[in-house]
C-alpha cells in the first residue's frame, strides 16, 4: 500500500527541476541508445509469448521451467492472494537467473488468464522487467498499473540510474511526489546518486530539504548517500557541516565518505584528521578507508604517499591490499601519464596473486594504448575474455576500444565498438576520437550524425577527442571543423578544448583564428597559466609572432613547467638560441623544476650555436637529477654532443644506453655523417643490422648522407639497393636526393642526370639544389645554369640557390652573369640571409656577421689587427687567397681584404686573442664555409697550433696541424 501524503507535507520549496518535466516523463529517444540492443533480442520471445495460451513454449530441459510449470497448473485462480503470491515468487526467480524467455511467458500467461495487476503483483513486474533494462517494457507496465506503490517507483529509478539517464531518475521522483507516494530509505539514495552524477547542487539541497519536511531522518545509507551527493557536487563545506551536526550514527560507512570526499579533491590533511576522528570515537578504519586515501594520493600524482599507506596497509594485522588498493595506485599512475610505472604494478599485483577487475583492466589497457604496447595490450585482452569474460564489462570495452583506435585501425575499434551490447557516451567518444585520430573524418561525422538519431547529446570530451585527435593526425584544417560545430552544438568549450584548436592553428599558422580564440579564452576567463598558455606561445611562434608570444609570457601571473617549456622550444626553433638557454636559467632561478621536455627543448639550442660548455651542464644536470632513464632525452644529449663537436662523447653515451631505440642508431650514424666520418657511420650500420633494430627511412637518409660527405659511392649505392630488396622500402624523396647529391659530388655528372630521368617522382628543389651545389665543387657553369633554372622554379624565394649560381658565375670570371643574378634577386624580392659565424668563449656565446665593423664589438679593432698579422704568417706557409670567391668585379687587393671580413674569419681572430695558447677553438656558421676560408684556417691551426672545429650549414670541419677531417671533399 502506498502512504498517501497531505498537500502541507509537501514544502513550498520542493519545485521541479529544469529537466522538461512533463506527464510524459519518459524520454524513449534518450534511453534508446542502452535499451535498444536489449530489446531486438527479445523481441521474439514477446511475440511468443503473446501467442501462448497457456506455458507450453518452455524449455522442457530447464528445472526452473519444470518447477513454474507444476506452480502454473496447481495455481487457483479463485484464490487471487494465492496466484498473487506463485507469479510473485516466479519472477521472483526469473530475476535470480535473468530468465529473460521464462519471465515473458510468464508475463503472458498472466495476461491470458486475465490476472489483475494489483501493487505487489506489478512491482514485482516493474522491478523484474527493469532489472534486464527493458525501457519499453519497464515502462508499459508502469503506466497501466492502477496503483504504483514505492517499490515500482523505485525499480524505475534504479534502472534509469544504471542507464546513466539520471535525469530521468530526478523527474520521477517529482512525479512521484505528485502523486503522493512517500519516498523511503531506497528512494532519497537513488535521488541523490542521480544529483551527484548530474553534479546538481540546487535540487539535491532542495530534494535533502524536503527530506527533512516530511521528519525522514534516514538510515546510514541514506546519510552516506547526500554526504556522498554534496561533496560531489563540489559542497564539501556542506557536507562537514552536516557530518559535526550528526551526534550519532557515524559509522564507518559514512566516515569513509567523508575520507573518501576529501582525498579526491585533493584535501588530504582533511581526510587524515578523519581518520584521527573516527579513531578517537572508537570506529577502526577499514579497508575502504585506506583505499580511499590511497586512491586520492594517486589520483593527484602524491605516488609516495601513495605507496606509503599501500605499505602500511601491508603491515596492518588482518589488512592485505585489495584488488581496489591495487587498481588505485595503477589507475592513478596512469591517469598521470605513469603508463610503465603502472604496468609494474599490474605484474606485481598479478605475483601477489590478487585477481584483476574491471577498473585494472581498463587502466592497463589504457596505459598499452598510450605506449603503443600492440602485442602487451592484446594479451591483456586474452586475458580478459578468460577472466570471468570481463571483456564484456563496458569499462573494459570502452578502453579496448580505445586502444585498438590507437594502436591498430579504426575499422578494428569500430568492430569492437559495433560488438558491444550496452555502449555509453564513453563508448562512443572512445570510437570518435579514434577515428579522428586515424584520419577517418568522414566516418566520425556520421557517428555523429548517429548519435544524434539515438538522442545521444555530446560533451566536451566529445568534442576534446575529436579536435586533438585530428590535431595529433596533422589536420588543423578538419580539428577548427569540428570546433565550429562544437559551438554550434552549444557545448562550452574548457582548456583542453582551446589547447587543442590553437594547435589547430599553429599547424595552419593562421595568427587571425589564433588570435580570435585567444580573445576567446580571455573573454570567458580560462586559465591562461595551464596547457593554453603553452599552446597560445605555441601559436604565436608558429604564425612567426613569437615576440607577441614572449610579451603574452612575461605578463602571464603563474608560469609552470609546461609553460616554460614551451616558450624555451620556441625561441630554440625560431632561433633565438641565446634567448631561450636565458629562459632555462630564469626557470631554475624561478624555483620551477625542470624535467626531460624542458632538457630536450633546450638541448637543440646548444646545439645550434655549439654551445658545448652550457651542453655540458645541462647533461650533469640531467645526470643529477635523474631525468636520463628516457630514450627520449639520452638521443637529445647524444645529438648535442655531436653537433657541438665532440663525436667520440656521443659515441661513449650511445655505448652505454640499455635499450636503443631506431631514433639512437639514426641520431649516431647522423652524427657520423656530420662530422664527415662516413666508414664510422657504415659500420655503425652494420651492428644496428645485426641487433635486430629495423631501419626506417630516416635511417637510410643519415647513412647516405654519411657516405656522400665522404665519396663512398659503391657504398651508397650498396644501401640503396639493401633498402629496396632487404628491408622492401621504397625510397623516397630524400633519399633519392642522397643519391643525386652522392654521384654528383663525386662528379659522375651523366649518371646522376639518369638516375634523376629515371626516378619514380618527380624532383623536387632538394634533388636539383644538390646538383647546383656539386656544381660549384667541379665548376661546371654550364650543368649549373640547368639545374638553377629548375630549382628557380620550384624555390623562387630560397636566396642560397641564387648565391650558389652567382659563386659558380664569379669562379668563371662571367661577372655579366653575376650582376644579371643580383637583378633578378632584386626584382623577385629575394633577401640573402647575412653570413653568421658564432664562438663561445668563457661561457659566453658572441656572434659574428660579413663585413663586422669596429663598432660592433669592443675588441673589434684589435680582432682586425690579429687578422692582418695571420695573414702575414700563413702567406709565408703556403697560404694564397682564394678570390674567386669574393662576388665582386674589383682590384686583387680588395678582393684580399674583402675575404678578411668573412664571418668565420672574425670568429676565428676573437676566440685567438680571447683563449690561451692552445685552448680549442669552436665555431658555427650558418651557411657554407666557403672554399677560402677553409683554406686559410687550415693554416691557421699550423702557425697557430690550435685544434679548431667549425660547424657550417652542411658538416663539421676538424683543422689540426693545417690538415681538415674532410679531406677536402666538401
Amino acid at each position: 500500500m502506498s502512504i498517501s501524503l497531505t498537500p502541507s507535507a509537501l514544502p513550498n520549496q520542493l519545485e521541479p527541476p529544469s529537466y522538461s518535466l512533463t506527464r510524459h516523463y519518459l524520454h524513449p529517444k534518450k534511453c534508446h541508445a542502452f535499451a535498444s540492443t536489449t530489446t531486438k533480442h527479445h523481441q521474439s520471445y514477446t511475440k511468443t509469448s503473446q501467442k501462448s495460451t497457456g506455458i507450453g513454449y518452455l524449455s522442457q530441459g530447464s528445472l526452473l521451467a519444470k518447477n513454474v510449470a507444476g506452480l502454473l497448473h496447481s495455481m487457483d485462480f479463485t484464490n487471487p492472494g494465492e496466484s498473487t503470491r506463485i507469479y510473485a515468487l516466479i519472477l521472483q526467480n526469473c530475476k535470480k537467473v535473468n530468465n529473460l524467455e521464462l519471465g515473458l511467458q510468464v508475463h503472458g500467461h498472466l495476461i491470458v488468464n486475465g490476472v489483475e495487476l494489483c501493487a505487489f503483483l506489478g512491482s514485482q513486474l516493474v522491478e523484474w522487467y527493469a532489472k534486464l533494462e527493458l525501457v519499453d517494457d519497464s515502462r508499459k507496465v508502469f503506466e497501466k498499473l492502477g496503483e504504483r506503490n514505492v517499490f515500482s517507483w523505485t525499480s524505475m529509478m534504479e534502472m534509469y540510474n544504471g542507464l546513466g539517464c539520471y535525469e530521468e531518475t530526478i523527474n520521477l521522483f517529482y512525479l512521484m511526489m505528485e502523486e503522493r507516494v512517500r519516498p523511503d530509505h531506497m528512494v532519497f539514495p537513488k535521488v541523490f546518486k542521480a544529483c551527484s552524477k548530474l553534479q546538481d547542487f540546487g535540487v539535491g539541497k532542495n530534494v535533502y530539504d524536503y527530506m527533512l519536511s516530511i521528519g525522514f531522518e534516514g538510515n546510514a545509507f541514506v546519510k552516506s548517500s547526500y554526504l556522498d551527493m554534496f561533496i560531489k557536487c563540489g559542497r564539501v563545506d556542506f557536507a562537514t557541516g552536516l557530518l559535526e551536526e550528526m551526534e550519532e550514527g557515524k559509522g564507518v560507512v559514512i566516515w569513509n565518505v567523508m575520507i573518501s570526499g576529501y582525498a579526491s579533491r585533493g584535501y588530504f590533511k582533511e581526510a587524515l584528521n578523519c581518520v584521527k576522528d573516527m579513531k578517537t570515537e572508537g570506529i577502526t578504519p577499514d579497508q575502504v578507508t585506506w583505499n580511499s586515501i590511497i586512491a586520492g594520493f594517486a589520483q593527484h600524482g602524491r605516488f609516495e604517499e601513495a605507496s606509503k599507506y599501500f605499505l602500511e596497509v601491508r603491515n596492518l594485522n588482518g589488512f592485505k591490499p585489495n584488488v581496489v588498493s591495487w587498481s588505485a595506485l595503477i589507475a592513478g599512475n596512469e591517469q598521470n601519464g605513469r603508463f610503465f610505472e603502472a604496468l609494474n604494478l599490474f605484474r606485481q599485483m598479478m605475483i601477489d596473486g590478487v585477481k584483476p577487475n574491471s577498473v585494472t583492466f581498463a587502466s592497463v589497457i589504457s596505459a598499452c594504448a598510450n605506449l603503443s604496447l600492440v602485442r602487451h595490450g592484446k594479451e591483456v585482452h586474452g586475458y580478459c575474455v578468460k577472466t570471468d569474460q570481463l571483456d564484456l564489462d563496458m569499462l573494459v570495452e570502452n578502453s579496448l576500444v580505445g586502444f585498438y583506435a590507437k594502436c591498430l585501425s579504426s575499422h578494428i575499434a569500430y568492430r569492437k565498438f559495433s560488438r558491444m551490447k550496452q555502449k555509453d557516451l564513453i563508448s562512443w567518444n572512445a570510437i570518435l576520437a579514434g577515428y579522428a585520430l586515424r584520419g577517418g573524418s568522414e566516418e566520425a561525422m556520421k557517428l555523429l550524425d548517429e548519435m544524434e538519431l539515438q538522442g545521444l547529446e555530446t560533451d566536451v570530451v566529445t568534442w576534446n577527442g575529436l579536435i586533438t585527435g585530428c590535431t595529433q593526425n596533422r589536420d588543423g584544417k578538419t580539428a577548427l571543423q569540428f570546433f565550429s560545430r562544437m559551438q554550434e552544438a552549444g557545448v562550452r568549450p574548457n582548456s583542453t578544448t582551446i589547447s587543442g584548436a590553437l594547435a589547430a592553428c599553429s599547424q595552419l599558422e593562421d595568427l587571425k583564428i589564433g588570435k580570435e580564440i585567444h580573445g576567446y579564452a580571455l573573454r570567458n576567463q580560462i586559465e591562461l597559466s595551464t596547457g593554453v598558455g603553452s599552446a597560445l606561445l605555441s601559436m604565436y611562434s608558429a604564425c612567426d609572432s613569437l615576440e607577441t608570444g614572449y610579451l603574452m609570457f612575461k605578463e602571464l601571473s603563474e608560469k609552470d613547467a609546461v609553460t616554460w617549456n614551451s616558450i624555451i622550444a620556441a625561441c630554440a626553433q625560431r632561433g633565438n638560441v641565446v634567448t631561450a638557454l636565458n629562459l632555462l636559467r630564469n626557470m631554475v632561478l624561478s624555483k620551477v623544476e625542470p624535467d626531460t621536455v624542458t632538457m630536450v627543448s633546450a638541448l637543440p639550442a646548444c646545439s645550434r650555436i655549439a654551445a658545448l660548455t652550457q651542453g655540458k651542464e645541462i647533461h650533469q644536470f640531467i645526470i643529477k637529477h635523474g631525468l636520463d632513464s628516457s630514450n627520449f632525452v639520452q638521443n637529445a644529449v647524444i645529438d648535442m654532443y655531436a653537433r657541438c663537436g665532440p663525436i667520440s662523447k656521443s659515441r661513449k653515451i650511445f655505448d652505454l644506453m640499455p635499450n636503443r631505440d631506431t631514433i639512437s642508431w639514426n641520431v649516431m650514424i647522423s652524427g657520423y655523417g656530420m662530422h664527415g666520418l662516413g666508414i664510422e657511420a657504415v659500420r655503425l650500420f652494420e651492428k644496428m643490422r645485426i641487433s635486430g633494430v629495423k631501419p626506417n627511412h630516416v635511417t637510410f637518409t643519415n647513412l647516405l648522407t654519411s657516405c656522400s660527405h665522404t665519396g663512398l659511392v659503391l657504398e651508397g649505392w650498396k644501401y640503396f639497393e639493401v633498402m629496396r630488396k632487404e628491408y622492401e622500402m621504397e625510397p623516397e624523396l630524400d633519399q633519392y636526393c642522397c643519391m643525386v647529391d652522392l654521384m654528383a659530388r663525386a662528379g659522375k655528372f651523366d649518371e646522376t642526370l639518369e638516375f634523376i630521368k629515371n626516378m619514380p617522382c618527380q624532383p623536387n628543389a632538394a634533388v636539383w639544389g644538390a646538383l647546383l651545389g656539386a656544381c660549384r665543387i667541379h665548376g661546371n657553369a654550364e650543368l649549373a645554369e640547368y639545374a638553377a633554372k629548375h630549382v628557380f622554379e620550384l624555390e623562387p624565394e630560397n636566396s642560397g640557390n641564387y648565391i650558389l649560381l652567382s659563386n659558380i658565375y664569379s669562379a668563371a670570371g662571367r661577372w655579366e652573369d653575376v650582376s644579371r643574378i643580383r637583378c633578378l634577386m632584386k626584382n623577385r624580392e629575394v633577401i640573402k640571409s647575412p653570413a653568421c659565424s658564432w664562438i663561445e668563449v668563457k661561457r659566453k656565446v658572441y656572434s659574428f656577421i660579413i663585413g663586422d665593423n669596429i663598432n660592433t664589438h669592443p675588441l673589434m679593432d684589435k680582432v682586425y689587427v690579429k687578422l692582418k698579422n695571420l695573414l702575414l704568417e700563413i702567406k709565408k706557409v703556403g697560404y694564397v687567397p682564394d678570390t674567386k670567391y669574393v662576388l665582386q668585379n674589383v682590384e686583387d687587393h680588395e678582393k684580399e681584404l674583402s675575404l678578411c671580413g668573412h664571418s668565420e674569419k672574425l670568429a676565428l681572430a676573437f676566440g685567438l686573442i680571447s683563449t690561451s695558447a692552445g685552448t680549442p677553438l669552436r665555431i658555427i656558421k650558418n651557411l657554407r664555409v666557403c672554399g677560402d676560408c677553409h683554406s686559410a684556417i687550415k693554416y691557421i691551426s699550423k702557425v697557430e697550433k690550435r685544434e679548431i672545429t667549425m660547424r657550417d650549414g652542411y658538416r663539421f670541419h676538424r683543422f689540426i696541424d693545417g690538415v681538415c677531417s674532410c679531406g677536402d671533399y666538401w
